[in-house]
């Protein structure tokens, strides 16, 4: 084993520079992904026909212990009130009415960098307490959601530099540096042009940047590309 001053923490890096750091690192975190497929029985025939619907982004799973027991006036209140943060829409992110959004976050442990995500969903257990009733334990389990392409072992450097996202592609450009959106239950295409820009009748230029044919049938925990206005 090596030496506990060779330790490296995990983190996790927060749009705009600040970092939330983990304060043990975890036992194992889970990456998973998922494709859609349409899988159709043909008459007279022993298999089915599969058609490749698109895949959908990584989704990180991790689970954090935060445990403060050794000191007297112990409190992980103050570390898990900045995870709480990280899930609350920012204005410092909004380019214009109704745009402000949580900031994205990546996890990295040493060397090993995951994708630069959005967080879909943070729970804390608080475990252990103080006779007066503060939290001096607590566990938390926080779930990513992958918004620009995984790159392994190191930052995109362009994203590091800037703190946005490049582009998915020349002709679509993202606001306020996230160029997505994930699709979730009753979501609508004109619903999600109205966050965007402020005008539901704008969802033509989402549709035809994410070449959707059926505006009406959007895939739960899809990813669409936001282009901007001046695009």
């Amino acid at each position: 084993m090596a030496p506990i001053g060779n330790l490296t923490k995990a983190k996790l890096t927060i749009e705009g520079g600040e970092e939330i750091a983990c304060w043990f690192n975890p036992k194992e975190y889970t990456i998973q992904k998922q494709n859609q497929w349409k899988i159709d029985p043909v008459t007279g025939m022993s298999l089915p026909t599969a058609q490749f619907g698109g895949g959908q982004g990584r989704k990180l799973t991790l689970d954090l212990l935060f445990d403060d027991s050794d000191r007297d006036q112990g409190d992980v209140r103050p570390i898990t009130d900045k995870l709480f943060e990280a899930m609350e829409a920012q204005s410092r992110f909004a380019t214009g009415t109704n745009s402000a959004r949580p900031p994205t976050i990546e996890f990295q442990w040493g060397m090993t960098s995951t994708f630069r995500a959005v967080a879909d969903s943070l729970s804390v257990q608080f475990l252990l307490f103080r006779p007066d009733g503060v939290p001096v334990r607590a566990q938390a389990k926080l779930s990513l959601i992958q918004v620009e392409r995984a790159v392994g072992t190191a930052k995109s450097t362009a994203a590091s530099r800037t703190g946005r996202l490049p582009g998915q592609n020349p002709t679509t450009r993202g606001i306020a540096g996230l160029r997505s959106h994930v699709v979730r239950d009753g979501d609508t295409l004109q619903g999600i042009a109205f966050a965007s820009y402020g005008d539901p009748t704008l969802w033509r230029r989402i549709a035809l940047a994410n070449a959707i044919d059926d505006p009406m049938r959007l895939r739960r925990g899809s990813i669409l590309s936001i282009p901007t206005l001046n695009d």
